[in-house]
């Protein structure tokens, strides 16, 4: 019999603080697969830490400070009610994927545009994280950590540069 503590045992529970720490961990971890020549499992980690730096810019633009708990009802309410709500073009701003960057990324600009009037800079970052988040989950899911596929230079290179941008720019989505 096991004598460690469980893990799970001791994890905290999610705040803003701690996602951006762990988005920027697992880019750093990502960058260690890519010297040891493991493109999928680095990008499967850009994909987490661009969900992770998207979450924390909508709590953050929702009022949560940065060490304020975000516990399971809380993200499951935010993402109901994100899946209700609908684009321009009639669709929901999130689909029912348990990991939807997109959507993350759309209720982030949808909820930052009802909040406050944005300048156009800001309009425009906002527009960018969309569509980087698009291109991350063009070649993401969370179910690359079952699969063994070959990864493209130019896939990685996507995946790689856009959530460098995520990180760069998280302070300010």
């Amino acid at each position: 019999m096991s004598q460690a503590r469980s893990l799970a045992d001791h994890l905290a529970p999610d705040c803003i603080s701690r996602l951006q720490r762990s988005a920027e961990q697992r880019t750093e971890d990502a960058k260690l697969l890519l010297e040891q020549k493991r493109p999928l499992a680095a990008i499967y980690f850009f994909g987490y830490s661009v969900e992770m730096c998207l979450c924390a810019a909508y709590y953050r633009s929702d009022g949560f400070s940065p060490n304020q708990t975000i516990d399971r009802n809380d993200r499951q309410r935010r993402m109901a009610r994100a899946r209700q709500l609908r684009t321009n073009a009639g669709q929901p701003l999130m689909n029912s994927d348990p990991h939807p960057l997109v959507g993350w990324a759309r209720f982030l600009e949808w909820h930052r545009s009802v909040s406050s009037k944005l300048t156009s800079q800001q309009s425009q970052l906002l527009q960018e994280a969309i569509i980087k988040a698009e291109l991350v989950y063009k070649h993401w899911r969370p179910e690359l950590r079952y699969k063994t596929v070959a990864v493209t230079k130019d896939q990685l290179e996507e995946v790689r540069n856009a959530a460098s941008w995520f990180i760069q720019h998280r302070n300010h989505l």
